[in-house]
């Protein structure tokens, strides 16, 4: 029998065995496993690239902007207790922004000891966590705690779309679903919404029984 040893090439190949000699299966799809992978990441990048640049989603930014222009007409009615929340919020963000840009610069050649954690993928769960934080108010919160999501989100779009997905997406693609008038519910719905193959054959075959 050929003689098996671990490849440890690559850290997500840990665990995979390979055999001296002649090529094995499963090293035959290891490895075309890794050129789809390294393919896809090119291409990922090349589309990445291309789509910088283009002005944002209006959408997205929208509830940001709507709580910064309502912060700015109750200042100048004598109301600085909604502006003072939007700083908050927005110092906040913009500290998790900085994190979460000094993880991504951190080139991909790092060295990296075998068996401990990426450096680079800490930092940036480091900053995601910090930015799902709730911020600390000096006061009581002028705003309901959806509110505080759904602006926090924005902004952080606002400062960076690729920062914004990368921290809050599911909130991000929540308010592109409320703008276009879109109904969020949760995936146990759409599993009793679905109905099954066998029992829409059944359905069907009553009904032709019916019509003959």
């Amino acid at each position: 029998m050929a003689v098996l040893s671990k490849s440890n090439s690559r850290k997500e190949d840990q665990g995979v065995l390979k055999r001296k000699g002649s090529p094995f299966i499963l090293d035959v799809l290891v490895d075309e496993g890794h050129r789809l992978r390294d393919e896809f990441l090119k291409k990922y990048s090349t589309m990445r690239e291309s789509t910088r640049g283009e002005d944002p989603d209006t959408q997205l930014i929208a509830p940001y902007l709507s709580a910064s222009h309502r912060a700015t007409q109750a200042a100048k009615d004598g109301f600085q207790g909604l502006q003072s929340t939007l700083n908050v919020i927005k110092g906040h963000v913009k500290k998790a922004h900085e994190d979460w840009k000094g993880a991504v610069a951190i080139p991909k050649d790092v060295s990296k000891t075998k068996g401990v954690a990426d450096p680079k993928d800490q930092w940036i769960k480091a900053a995601t966590q910090f930015f799902a934080q709730r911020p600390l108010f000096p006061r009581t919160l002028l705003l309901s705690e959806g509110e505080l999501r759904t602006i926090m989100a924005s902004y952080a779009y606002f400062l960076s779309p690729s920062f914004g997905f990368s921290v809050a997406f599911a909130e991000l693609c929540a308010i592109k679903a409320r703008a276009q008038g879109a109904v969020l519910f949760a995936d146990r719905f759409a599993e009793v919404m679905n109905i099954q193959s066998n029992i829409l054959r059944a359905l069907s075959q009553a009904q032709d029984d019916v019509d003959d």
